[in-house]
């Protein structure tokens, strides 16, 4: 099967969607599949054709535009079986978001300012960007006009939130979850003797992953006693939490260690993974950590907390409940139920692999391609 692919930069540095993307269409040719990447920039990979697309890097509005009609135009010469877009093309045959609807996304990251003053700055700045215009109706443009042979879900949350925004139903949808890699995230062979408990944040974001609740939360925590460390990784700007960071008394008990090329190691030196997020529509975050044996603290926002039962962790209603956050960090010092849980995690994610993700991609891009051959259309439904 001839499948396209199209992503602004195929590149796994770049991000989890990219990353996500380069995983996938390595994976789709080593199963025998011509796969053509349609890119703006991109890295060479084994058995993967580039298409490289001439853009607009500025103004920012124009980069988004430019990419859907360069595709567009790039479509007709490659002319793939079967089409996978990522909500930046205008023509596809399947649909795979992985930041869910645009207008939820921006809903909650304007919530997760805590100053009222740059929220409503930047509830203004949202609603009248050029920028997050274009993306949207590039976004809504194959799903409002029915131009799909079938939409997937990286989650159910995100389905549900889809299915109500488009009024689309969910028989329309796959809901195929990401992968983890099992080998690469294990847990530790073995843990150390007792001490602090050390909790993990993990973002590029610190703001709309939950950062400040987070810090208020163990503040809390160790203002009762509880004797908990804290290591931030990612690439968020840590000057802004510093007043938090007095005001709660944690100075003395946080690590930032920025951007790793080993994440794998940061988690199996943890003990659990908080990510009190405001919105994920799938935080592989979250799976690297379960993977890796540790129990989560997490939101309903998290499309990924549909893993998280009480037999992994805890899910909270929001990230600003700090009564609820501080009370799973609390049960969490029990170093046995801690570790109970840490093993429940491990256990439900090795049935939620990167090799089983590209076999249920692979069927979904399958059935794409028959229902485009009966009914004689091209990608987009053209």
């Amino acid at each position: 099967m001839k499948i396209g692919l199209a992503i602004y930069n195929f590149d796994p540095k770049k991000g989890g969607a990219e990353r996500y993307g380069f995983d996938l269409a390595q994976r789709l040719a080593s199963r025998g599949h011509e796969v053509f990447v349609f890119c703006a920039s991109g890295i060479e990979a084994p058995g993967i054709t580039l298409v490289h697309l001439h853009t607009s890097a500025w103004p920012r509005w124009m980069r988004n535009l430019s990419f859907a009609l360069a595709h567009r135009q790039a479509l007709r010469r490659v002319r793939p079986d079967v089409m996978l877009g990522f909500g930046n093309v205008l023509e596809l045959d399947v649909y795979q978001s992985h930041g869910g609807v645009q207008r939820i996304w921006m809903q909650r990251e304007i919530a997760s300012y805590d100053n009222p003053g740059e929220r409503a700055l930047k509830a203004f700045l949202l609603k009248n960007s050029l920028n997050q215009t274009m993306q949207r109706l590039i976004e809504c443009h194959p799903v409002k006009n029915r131009r799909f042979a079938r939409i997937v879900a990286i989650s159910d949350m995100v389905r549900d939130h889809m299915s109500a925004y488009y009024g689309i139903g969910k028989e329309a949808f796959d809901v195929v979850y990401n992968g983890v890699d099992t080998d690469r995230f294990r847990p530790a062979e073995k843990k150390g003797d007792d001490g602090p408990m050390t909790v993990l944040f993990c973002a590029g974001n610190f703001r709309l992953k939950g950062l400040a609740p987070l810090l208020k939360a163990m503040g809390r925590v160790v203002k009762e006693g509880g004797d908990v460390r804290l290591t931030i990784m990612g690439r968020g700007k840590k000057e802004r939490y510093q007043g938090t960071i007095n005001e709660t008394g944690m100075a003395d008990r946080i690590t930032f260690i920025g951007e790793t090329s080993a994440p794998e190691e940061i988690y199996r030196r943890s003990d659990v993974l908080a990510h009190p997020t405001y919105y994920d529509a799938c935080s592989l975050t979250t799976m690297e950590g379960m993977a890796s044996g540790l129990p989560v603290i997490t939101t309903r926002w998290n499309g990924a907390s549909a893993f998280v039962s009480p037999e992994e962790g805890f899910v909270i209603d929001e990230a600003e409940n700090i009564d609820a956050l501080s009370g799973a960090i609390r049960a969490l010092t029990d170093r046995g139920r801690r570790e109970t849980l840490g093993r429940n995690a491990r256990r439900k994610m090795e049935s939620f692999t990167m090799e089983k993700n590209a076999a249920e991609m692979e069927e979904v891009l399958l059935r794409a391609s028959e229902e485009k051959k009966k009914g004689g259309r091209s990608a987009g439904g053209l």
